[in-house]
């Protein structure tokens, strides 16, 4: 498919550009680490425990520390505001770095604004327009924030949006002419990708099975 040279690419972030999961695990791990500090107790493997059962994990820590349920709170925002140990996979690195250099880029992202600007700095994307669901007091599929990057770039006559969320990622760039691409579920993803469980209009114009294929767009 061609591409158009005044093309501006927008990726959504969780599980489009690098694993969500990786993030779940760092705060695990983070959790795990400032806990023991405190309580001198090594509770990792309850974590991960709990987490492999489907069991709600801060309850588990509370009661593997006995502390009051009431620390949830206090738990759960240090998973939130932690610095993530996580990393673009060499593939995706270049591929970005691509459209960089040769194209507009920027992110259209669901989430709190220092976890998900945490993120993006802990994966090397700093310098890219980012746009994010609490600074713009609206959520995917809302049309605020790719109508402003419509507004950015006025003279763009291309526009894709890549992402993995079947429930709101698409419908509205579909709605608007985009042209939207989805990276299928390699069965860790977050969110399902069953497509039996939403409209067509809500779905990708079309699927790639993997990052890397985004470079048959560049050549």
């Amino acid at each position: 498919m061609k591409i158009d040279e005044s093309a501006v690419w927008v990726f959504d972030l969780d599980d489009t550009i690098y694993p969500e999961r990786d993030y779940q695990l760092s705060g695990y791990r983070y959790l795990a680490n400032h806990l023991k500090e405190l309580f001198q107790k090594d509770i990792f493997h309850e974590i991960m425990q709990a987490d492999s059962s489907n069991q709600d994990v801060l309850d588990e820590i509370c009661k593997a520390l006995s502390l009051p349920i009431a620390t949830k709170e206090s738990l759960i925002w240090m998973y939130r505001l932690h610095v993530p140990d996580i990393k673009l996979t060499n593939d995706v690195t270049q591929i970005l770095d691509e459209i960089r250099t040769n194209y507009s880029l920027a992110i259209i992202t669901d989430g709190r604004a220092v976890s998900q600007r945490n993120k993006v700095k802990a994966l090397g994307l700093g310098g890219i327009d980012i746009l994010i669901s609490e600074e713009w007091g609206e959520v995917k599929p809302g049309k605020r924030r790719f109508k402003e990057l419509e507004n950015r770039y006025l003279e763009s006559k291309q526009f894709i949006y890549v992402g993995d969320n079947i429930k709101k990622d698409f419908i509205t760039p579909n709605e608007m002419g985009w042209l939207t691409i989805g990276v299928k579920d390699k069965g860790f993803n977050i969110h399902s990708q069953d497509v039996n469980l939403v409209k067509s209009a809500y779905l990708p114009k079309m699927w790639i099975d993997s990052f890397s294929e985004l470079r048959d767009f560049l050549c």
